[in-house]
Order: C-alpha cells, then sequence, then structure tokens
C-alpha cells in the first residue's frame, strides 16, 4: 500500500490534470468552430510536438525515439490519433460536459475489452455496472427521433479508441519512457490532422487564434504529465475516482465560456456513468484484496 503522503500528491494531481485537459478542450472547440477541423488539430498537433519533442531533447531521451517505431507503441499512437480526432470533432458540437460524460464510460469499455482480449474475470456484479454505465450513456446520447445527438455516437466512438488505447499501454515496454509515448503519439495526432487537411480548405489563422491553440496544447501536455504522476506509486483505488471531477471542471468551462446548461437527461445520465465507475473500481479493489489475502494469508 502506497502511503498516505502519495496519495494526496496521486489525488492533486489528478484533480489538477482534468482541469487542464477540460481548459485545452475550451481553447480547441472556441477555435474549431471557426476553421477547418483538420486544420485545428493538425495546427494544435505541430505545437504539442514541439513543447514535447524539446522536453525530449531536454531530457537527453532522443535517441530512444528508435524503440517507439513499431510494435505495441506504433498502434497505441494510431488509437490515441483517432481518439483525438473523434473528440475534437463530437467536441465542436456537443455541451462540453455531455461529452466529458460519454468520453467516462472509457474505464467501463476497458473492463470489457480486458475480457476478450486478457482473459480477465469480470463478475457479474462488474458486469452490471458496465451495463448501468451504457444505460448512462444513453440518456445523454438521447435515442429518440426527436432528440438524438449523432455526435454522442463519435464521442462514444472516441471512448471506444481511448480503451483500445489504454488496453494496447498495458503491452508497452517499461524501459520505453513516458514522454517517449507521448511525443509519439503527439505525432501521430498531428499526421491525422494534416491527413484530414487535404480534403478541407484552409483558413489562415490570426494571431489570437494562434495563441489560443498554443495555450491549448501547454494545457494538453501539461495534463498528459500530471495524468502520469498521478498513478505513480499510489493506490490506483484512492486516486482513480477523481477522474470524475471532470464533470465538474467540464460543466464550469462550458457555462463559462459557452453559456452551456446540461439537461436534466445529460445529468442523469452522467450520474449513472459516475456510480457504474466507482462501483466497478470498488469491486476490482475488493477482488485484488481477496487475492492478495488468498497468497498471503499471514496478512488476515
Amino acid at each position: 500500500m502506497s502511503d498516505l503522503r502519495a496519495n494526496r500528491r496521486g489525488i492533486l494531481a489528478l484533480v489538477a490534470g482534468m482541469a487542464t485537459f477540460t481548459v485545452n478542450d475550451a481553447l480547441v472547440k472556441f477555435v474549431a468552430r471557426s476553421y477547418p477541423f483538420g486544420e485545428v488539430i493538425f495546427v494544435r498537433g505541430v505545437m504539442a510536438v514541439v513543447l514535447v519533442g524539446a522536453i525530449l531533447f531536454g531530457r537527453g531521451q532522443v535517441r530512444k525515439i528508435e524503440n517507439g517505431i513499431g510494435g505495441p507503441l506504433l498502434w497505441r499512437s494510431v488509437f490515441e490519433a483517432f481518439a483525438s480526432s473523434l473528440f475534437i470533432a463530437a467536441l465542436v458540437h456537443m455541451r462540453i460536459a455531455d461529452l466529458s460524460a460519454v468520453v467516462l464510460v472509457s474505464p467501463l469499455i476497458l473492463t470489457a475489452m480486458s475480457v476478450v482480449f486478457y482473459r480477465e474475470r469480470v463478475g457479474i456484479r462488474r458486469w452490471a455496472a458496465i451495463v448501468v454505465g451504457f444505460i448512462g450513456t444513453l440518456f445523454v446520447i438521447k435515442p429518440t427521433p426527436s432528440a438524438f445527438d449523432a455526435w454522442a455516437l463519435v464521442g462514444l466512438a472516441a471512448a471506444f479508441a481511448s480503451a483500445s488505447r489504454d488496453l494496447i499501454t498495458k503491452r508497452i515496454d517499461p524501459s520505453i519512457p513516458t514522454l517517449l509515448i507521448s511525443f509519439m503519439g503527439s505525432i501521430a495526432v498531428t499526421l491525422t490532422g494534416l491527413a484530414l487537411g487535404v480534403t478541407e480548405q484552409w483558413l489562415a489563422m490570426g494571431p489570437q487564434e494562434l495563441s489560443l491553440l498554443a495555450v491549448a496544447a501547454f494545457f494538453l501536455g501539461i495534463g498528459t504529465y500530471l495524468l502520469v504522476l498521478a498513478f505513480r506509486d499510489v493506490d490506483i483505488s484512492a486516486v482513480a475516482p477523481f477522474r470524475y471531477i471532470l464533470l465538474l471542471w467540464a460543466a464550469i468551462a462550458g457555462y463559462v465560456a459557452f453559456g452551456e446548461v446540461p439537461d436534466a437527461w445529460a445529468v442523469g445520465g452522467a450520474g449513472l456513468i459516475v456510480a457504474s465507475g466507482l462501483y466497478a473500481m470498488h469491486r476490482d479493489a475488493v477482488r485484488r484484496g481477496a487475492a492478495l489475502s488468498s497468497t498471503h494469508p499471514e496478512s488476515l
């Protein structure tokens, strides 16, 4: 078990990280409403690559880039590009809080995918939590002819891509630096923006838009670092539930920046997603505790 100080550090880092991701989302949405989708992804991606690359060079880890050309890291980067592109596409058309709620179903998707790909055992209670989480997602999507939000399905696809990315992350060689993983992901996202831009008529960005995307890239980089820091040497079961603070930050950002107010269905759906995610984490902690007890009965 990690000590209390490490857990406190992890919680603060995760809460701050969710806030920085939200700032990035709000700034990107502001620019993407007026400029082509691929162009926004590309310009912000170039800035992120330069930022992360400079840090990578400063820490003397550039020589390890060749380690990230193939294998699981390459596929992780591909899914990172899918997740980011789909998220930004949905972000332009959805309320930030609604989209954040949909994307937060990703941990439940990851649990289900672990059964298929890693043969992990998931009990009936965690399966029930997964089902409840998807019901909450339907509340946000509103699958009725009069209220259906097709862009929420794009957000759900982003959640699947994120879960796939995280699933592949487990297979990456632990010796590969986290910073290099972020760098390769940034390159993949940037190239995706360039590929999408082939079909678009790009517009010249002014100093304001470029500045906003530069700040967004900065906050994205900080958020990525904080996310890594949050889960280093901590009790994951104690820290992970605080990821749902993202919904609070997203609601505040959406209201302040765009006057967005989630409706009752979206709020109820978000509540189901959070509850199911927390319960799934609780059951996972119980399962791990039972396995540890059976392995070391003298600790009882």
